[in-house]
């Protein structure tokens, strides 16, 4: 049986509301807490640890010690507590903004242990478009064709922009290494008229959450002028570049086997101007079981 209960960790009645109703759509009952959970409280049965700003910056390191997946809610990469933290499990999800549909998916995925899939962000039904590439001559029209259709479905200029960059960056990281089936990587995308997803995977399962979290923190203190270095290498580049122009970003990652990069863009906000990476308002590391 999969974990069917969580814990929400926070003073405050209205954010405690907002997650209960947001982890019920998981299937989870919610326990709330002024204080985080000691370690004998935290069974098999407990899917996740949700926890507000203010018991972020209680808590500090305490939260790496949990032994569930913990997700902050209400906070923003602008600091560099949250990013430290973040470097490891279980502290491996940020949602910005708790009433956002971003919450209940996250506590889904972590619950029943399903993690991939661009679907999940997208209003039911919504038509999800693939394509299959086998070499880097064929990056190119790929990404012609899904700015063609971004175009097409009324996606504004800046944003076909940023999703050629992202769409590119994450196919020449996806092609670059053979997997042990040679080089394959799985180009899908899809909008529901709100939000604009894109995803890329590969047969490599190699990405850990510590990369990530180092280019978050990169992009933060470097603010679009990227320093590469020999150390660093061209596919820290890259995933800078998607960090920078991506509204969330979900990695997905089964070990030695998968990796699946999603990032979404919001067709009705408008993109700020220079905003880079703060625009960012989810970051999400998943392992599937």
């Amino acid at each position: 049986m999969r974990p069917r209960r969580a814990y929400c960790v926070s003073r405050d009645d209205g954010l405690r509301g907002v997650v209960a109703d947001a982890l019920a759509t998981a299937g989870l009952t919610v326990e709330h807490r002024t204080e985080l959970p000691l370690s004998h409280e935290i069974d098999e049965d407990v899917a996740v640890i949700v926890v507000d700003r203010a018991t972020r910056e209680v808590a500090g390191a305490a939260l790496c010690q949990l032994a569930a997946p913990v997700v902050i809610v209400g906070d923003d990469l602008d600091d560099d507590g949250l990013i430290t933290l973040m470097l490891e499990a279980p502290v491996s999800h940020l949602v910005g903004d708790p009433r956002a549909r971003d919450l209940g998916v996250t506590s889904k995925k972590l619950a029943t242990g399903d993690v991939f899939g661009l679907e999940k962000y997208l209003a039911a039904g919504t038509h999800v478009r693939e394509r299959v590439l086998v070499s880097d001559g064929e990056r190119q029209f790929a990404i012609d064709e899904v700015c063609a259709w971004a175009d097409a479905i009324g996606a504004r200029r800046p944003l076909q922009h940023r999703l050629r960059s992202v769409v590119d960056e994450l196919l020449m990281n996806a092609l670059r290494e053979p997997s042990s089936g040679g080089r394959r990587a799985v180009l899908r995308w899809a909008s529901d008229g709100a939000t604009l997803a894109v995803s890329v995977g590969d047969g490599l399962g190699a990405l850990r959450q510590r990369d990530v979290i180092d280019h978050v923190r990169r992009a933060r203190h470097e603010r679009g002028r990227p320093r590469t270095t020999s150390a660093s290498g061209g596919a820290g580049l890259g995933l800078y570049l998607v960090l920078a122009n991506v509204a969330s970003m979900i990695v997905n990652i089964a070990p030695g086997e998968r990796t699946e990069v999603v990032c979404l863009f919001e067709l009705a906000r408008p993109s700020r101007r220079g905003a880079i990476p703060s625009a960012m308002r989810s970051l999400h590391v998943f392992a599937a079981s």
